[in-house]
This record gives C-alpha cells, structure tokens and sequence, in this order.
C-alpha cells in the first residue's frame, strides 16, 4: 500500500451527507469537530468515556490501496491514539454495509498493509454503538465532562463521610446544602461517583459510591 501524499478530505456541512458536530473534549484542542453521521458522533462519546483513549483524530490521513484491478483511495473514520502508545485507525460502519464484498475487500487490504507497522484496524457497527443502556448514560453525562469545575478537597471530604453505597436520590438529599446538583453529576460523568454504567440506566434510584484515590 501507497501512502498518497494528499490531505484527508476536509468535512464540510453538506445537504446530502449528514455531517454532525461533535463539542469533542479529547479531540482537536477541546474544540467541536465535524464526523460524518450520527453513529460516528456517538462512537465519540466511546472514545472520550474510555479512561485508556488520550486523544483522536476525525478523517486523519488518505491512503491508497492497491488492488489486481483499481486503485482505491480510502480515509478511515478515525485515527485514535491510546495512553500506552497504542494506534488504531478506525472505521465506523453499520453491519448491512461493512458485510459487502466491497467493503470486506477493501478493509482486508488495509488492515493487511499494517502488518509491518504499530498501528492496528479496528472495524466497529451500530450493535456496539448504540448499546443500551451503556450509550444513555453517555449522554447523559457528556455535558458534565466538558469543563468541568470541581472542589477536590469536598469531593474526598464527602468520600470519607459516605462510605457505602446509597440511591443517588438520597446522596443528593443528603448533600443539596452543601454542594451543588450539577457537580454531584460532575462526579458521575469523571468516575468519582461509580455506579454500573455498562448495565444499569442512572436515575435517581441507582446505586452510587464514592471511588476516589
């Protein structure tokens, strides 16, 4: 495989693709980026929750692919650079379109021109996407991580007094006159108020506990 010595095509609002804003917090300085539908924009939200994730990039490099008959230009979705060094370019595809003989050649190739380098492939469809009720909790909480402002000596205060965990009904009772309703979400959305995200819808009757080092 080429590298062709072209940038990644640039994404601009369109009226016949459906180009999403994303407020990324781990991308582009913190500033909104532009993908390319909506099941990218919610991918982000995987990438920005996941602890072992630093930083990526949307539509990062072009390549070209050859092939026994055409030469295919190919951007993935997405460049995404781990905390322990790791890379993997990643393509976002609903099922239906990433299972034709198009795309399962196309991606076979790529991923096989990376053999000889650090970076790996990552395909990822709507079914770990959309994944209920891990995404609602997503987006629940996405607007609770960006610029978030928190008193770390009450947070371990509070850590040291509420010890067990309790419905998040009754933590809030039990401190609306000493902190506010939005850093207690503040909390949550940073993994400092813990409660199982990954199976249980968070309403006022879940279960939290405090989980600070």
């Amino acid at each position: 495989m080429l590298e062709m010595n072209i940038p990644a095509r640039k994404l601009k609002m369109s009226a016949v693709k459906n180009i999403v804003r994303f407020p990324a917090i781990k991308a582009n300085g913190g500033k909104t980026i532009l993908v390319e539908s909506i099941l990218e924009s919610k991918y982000c939200l995987h990438l920005e929750f996941d602890s072992t994730v630093e930083t990526y990039i949307p539509q990062p490099r072009t390549f070209a692919i050859p092939s026994e008959s055409e030469e295919n230009r190919y951007t993935p979705d997405f460049e995404v650079h781990y905390i322990c060094g790791q890379r993997k370019y990643v393509e976002v595809k609903p099922s239906h379109r990433a299972s034709s003989e198009h795309y399962q050649l196309l991606f076979s190739r790529f991923e096989l021109s990376l053999e000889k380098t650090l970076t790996k492939f990552l395909l990822v469809n709507e079914t770990e996407i959309l994944r209920q009720p891990l995404l609602s909790n997503y987006e629940k909480l996405y607007q609770y991580r960006k610029r978030p402002t928190i008193d770390m000596r009450n947070l371990h205060q509070f850590a040291e007094i509420h010890r067990v965990s309790m419905p998040l009904s009754r933590l809030i009772s039990e401190l609306e006159n000493q902190i506010s309703l939005r850093e207690i979400y503040t909390w949550l959305a940073l993994g400092y108020l813990r409660f199982d995200i990954n199976s249980e819808e968070l309403s006022m009757m879940t279960e939290v506990e405090f989980d600070v080092c």
